[in-house]
């Protein structure tokens, strides 16, 4: 086949995760995300490095992909 019927013959990219979802999960991430993040802040200043980071790593993760999909939700997209 040429390139041109290639193009006409090709389907729409499908997300994996379908629209109606955004707000839930954004809701969902941010919520575990500011949960992670209070968890982190009240930690105690004598703790280890190692626990910390293994705090702070999810917490930033979560409002990362929380913030994500809240800009998908709005219609934002990255």
């Amino acid at each position: 086949m040429s390139g041109l019927a290639d193009w006409q013959v090709a389907k729409p990219y499908e997300a994996p995760i379908p629209q109606i979802l955004f707000p839930i999960l954004a809701f969902i991430l941010l919520l575990l995300g500011f949960i992670t993040t209070s968890t982190f802040s009240v930690i105690k200043a004598k703790t280890s490095l190692i626990q910390e980071i293994s705090s702070a790593i999810p917490a930033s993760l979560l409002l990362g992909f929380g913030t994500l999909f809240l800009f998908m939700a709005v219609g934002i997209y990255v």
